[in-house]
């Protein structure tokens, strides 16, 4: 079973939010850390899949990362 998963990072409330539904269910959930967001999102789908939909086999995610930099702010540490 695979998931799309559209994470987008929100410069201006420095967190990172996690989007994914199909047919069967809507999923929502954010972080200012990109991992821990990952770990939520896999935590939430297995729950789900598990639970709702009871499936127990492989459960692929298709990760759609997209983050905005405002150069004007940008600041860059050698």
């Amino acid at each position: 079973m695979e998931f799309l998963v559209k994470c987008t990072w929100h410069d201006d409330e420095n967190i990172w939010v996690a989007q994914s539904s199909n047919e069967k269910f809507a999923l929502t959930t954010d972080h200012v850390s990109f991992d821990a967001l990952l770990e939520r999102v896999k935590i939430a789908i297995e729950d789900i899949v598990e639970t709702e939909l009871g499936y127990k086999g492989d459960i692929k995610l298709v990760l759609d990362v997209t983050r905005t930099i405002n150069l004007n702010t940008l600041s860059v540490t050698a």
